[in-house]
């Protein structure tokens, strides 16, 4: 036997190297590095090949599904940067990174309040904040409460979320200007926007920037914000979602959702599957031979003791220790187990005939008394053993089939 576990050993091994690829850790950095070269699809297939190689390196696999996911929020592809998210954050779960994963709850929550799911948002505002108290967390979280309220057209909410942040930044900025735009106070909305062309050249805010501009009445002040977004940046031309290589990444981030069939690899790990299920089906039914064989021996004890024309004298009934010792061996050590539990010799007599299987006249016939007793006698038994009657002959199986 041991020698079988050996070689099965060796086969899964064997297998395992045969499947093995570069680590996690180093198709995150190069999906990192084509990113900051702008190269989209490069990028996108590094981190879809760290998330799956075979490995327990649940932090790097995190990290590749959390930058295809704020690939996807570049995009506008909400629903699928959620579902990126949603597996950044299991693996953060298996690395036990707990961080990591109320930043990752954050993200999610981002994402349906810009998909206007704003109490979906409110609960994983919630499980984030459960998740990891801390403060750097809590500012986060504002700016998602925040988001979440813009989108629902709760724009007073807004600005309460963004004063009890304690820190700026160019997300809170944007969130105020769209805010004080649908709130009609263009000359605020026109400062915030003011202060996003300044801190930032990110295509995303500077084609927010100019919708608030599109709605605030022509002035001065808008003309000045405009010329300055546009020498920061070509906004059409920069847009990541309208081009087609960002694109194509998105298409290649919705199929790294589907089910993969890598047919050699598959091959490999479908045959280590089928010895590892042979062996446990193997092992599985020993066991129940076993069992089976030790229930099958006990029944027919049973059966061949209640058929006896004298079970009296079968079972040297009027010889207690004799008694015991033919129960003992006929009966799986029956009385022996019984003892153990305390029962008294009576007790024991009478769960001897109950485990047998006698009707109510038969155990009547070899106690020598009136049948209308028994009742009694096994009620007392099997609150004993703490049982219903009911189930009184199958608990002293179960007992005699101890080890």
């Amino acid at each position: 036997m041991h020698t079988f576990y050996k070689i099965v050993y060796l086969i899964f091994t064997v297998g395992l190297v045969a499947c093995s690829s570069p680590p996690a850790e180093s198709y995150y950095h190069q999906g990192r590095q084509y990113r900051e070269n702008d190269q989209p699809v490069e990028a996108m297939n590094a981190f879809i090949a760290a998330t799956r190689v075979h490995s327990r390196e649940y932090s790097f696999k995190a990290r590749s599904y959390s930058n295809m996911a704020t690939m996807c929020r570049i995009t506008e592809r909400h629903d699928l940067a959620y579902t990126l998210y949603e597996q950044s954050l299991h693996q953060f779960a298996l690395a036990n990174d707990t961080l990591a994963q109320a930043y990752a709850l954050n993200n999610m929550a981002w994402e349906q309040a810009v998909m206007a799911h704003k109490s979906e948002a409110t609960q994983l505002i919630r499980s984030a904040l459960d998740c990891c108290a801390d403060t750097a967390v809590q500012y986060k979280v504002l700016e998602s409460q925040a988001a979440a309220c813009l989108y629902a057209e709760e724009y007073d909410s807004v600005l309460f979320y963004v004063q009890k942040s304690p820190q700026q930044s160019v997300y809170l900025d944007i969130l105020l200007a769209q805010a004080y735009t649908f709130l009609g106070k263009n000359d605020s909305a026109l400062y915030y926007a003011e202060q996003v062309v300044k801190q930032t050249s990110n295509p995303r805010y500077l084609d927010d920037v100019y919708f608030i501009l599109t709605n605030c009445d022509s002035s001065a002040q808008a003309d000045s914000i405009r010329s300055l977004a546009s020498t920061r940046t070509d906004i059409q031309r920069q847009l990541e979602r309208n081009d087609p290589a960002w694109i194509e990444a998105m298409l290649l981030a919705e199929q790294s959702l589907m089910p993969q069939n890598h047919p050699m690899k598959s091959k490999i790990w479908y045959l280590v599957l089928a010895l590892i299920l042979l062996l446990s089906g193997t092992t599985c039914a020993w066991f129940f031979w076993l069992r089976r064989r030790k229930e099958n021996s006990l029944e027919q004890q049973c059966r061949a003791l209640r058929k006896s024309p004298d079970l009296r004298k079968e079972l040297q009934w009027n010889d207690y220790p004799q008694f015991c010792a033919v129960c003992n061996a006929r009966l799986s050590g029956i009385v022996s187990k019984l003892e153990q539990r305390e029962l008294s010799e009576r007790e024991i007599r009478i769960c001897v005939l109950v485990l047998i299987g006698l009707s109510y006249a038969q155990m009547a016939e070899v106690l020598i008394r009136a049948e209308n007793g028994i009742g009694k006698d096994k009620y007392l038994v099997a609150k004993h053993l703490g049982v219903s009657v009911k189930d009184l002959q199958e608990t002293l199986r179960s007992i005699a089939r101890e080890k």
